[in-house]
């Protein structure tokens, strides 16, 4: 997935009141900035600073042409592994990275190179390698408030993100991957917590399932350019206890291409990883090498 769908997206493992609890701190207060941020800490990753959490997501992708109704054109599949740790300060950072597949609608089965509709050509798959994707949840100065809606046994709120930056690929540089001069899109998500986990002291984290939309522009890998249109991720997910949790085919990439991603970082790192910034950074090494061979 992107960069700020493994912000807010959750993740992990059943938890056993073993000496973890110690770190899970009293009933939670969501009348204040501190217990806000509690809460989310609790529901995205874990209050117990040593603890591995992971969040699995599985979605659709749709293409949106003008005049057209959306149609389905890949399926995708993955996971953000996450760790959280506590300032001094009170500050709390989330250090994470994520792995996304895509698969095909018929068969299901991992895809590395893809028949585009829309283009007639045959593209490269660059799967979701974003390492890392981390994030200050509560920065000195900003209310960490969130829209908790209190119903029943479940705690929900939903999350609704604008977004627009300068694209990593510039058109002049990039012209069949990049969608323009700005990055626009937004992510929107629907987070359900189990009441009584949130406000049981005895536990580090919650439950949770939800569900997330995003509207963005071309893959740079689908070299659609500046091409009319944009996509539409569709997906849901919840927490799993163990990479041993994951499909197989997932299981299998960690173990033979992506070994790091079976852990959380250990340390804060800057900047953030997207699939832009990956393809970017792919093609200047790959710019790199073949230079190199030249001389």
């Amino acid at each position: 997935m992107l960069r700020l769908f493994s912000v807010l997206a959750i993740a992990t493992s059943a938890f056993a009141p073993t000496a973890a609890a110690q770190a899970a701190g009293p009933a939670l207060d969501l009348s204040t900035d501190a217990g806000n941020v509690a809460a989310l800490v609790k529901m995205r990753c874990s209050l117990d600073q040593d603890e591995d959490v992971i969040l699995w997501w599985s979605g659709t992708v749709f293409a949106q042409l003008p005049q057209k109704a959306p149609s389905a054109l890949l399926g995708f599949e993955g996971y953000n592994i996450c760790r959280a740790e506590k300032q001094a300060d009170g500050v709390w950072r989330m250090l994470t990275r994520e792995l996304t597949f895509y698969r095909d609608l018929k068969t299901g089965k991992i895809i590395d190179e893809w028949d585009n509709p829309m283009t007639g050509e045959r593209n490269s798959v660059l799967q979701v390698a974003n390492d890392p994707v981390n994030q200050t949840l509560n920065p000195p100065g900003r209310p960490s408030t969130l829209p908790w809606v209190e119903a029943g046994d479940e705690l929900m709120f939903t999350m609704n993100i604008p977004l627009t930056y300068p694209n990593p690929l510039p058109p002049k540089d990039f012209p069949k991957q990049s969608s323009g001069e700005m990055y626009t899109g937004s992510e929107h998500f629907m987070f359900f917590v189990p009441r009584v986990q949130m406000e049981d002291p005895a536990r580090s984290q919650a439950d949770v399932s939800y569900g997330w939309t995003r509207i963005g522009p071309w893959l740079p890998w689908m070299e659609m350019g500046q091409a009319p249109g944009n996509l539409l991720y569709i997906a849901q997910g919840n927490k799993k206890a163990s990479i041993s949790a994951l499909p197989a085919d997932i299981q299998e990439r960690v173990r033979s291409t992506y070994p790091e991603y079976a852990t959380a970082p250990r340390e804060w790192v800057e900047p953030n990883m997207t699939s832009w910034t990956l393809y970017k950074q792919l093609h200047e090494r790959q710019h790199e090498g073949t230079t190199a061979k030249k001389d």
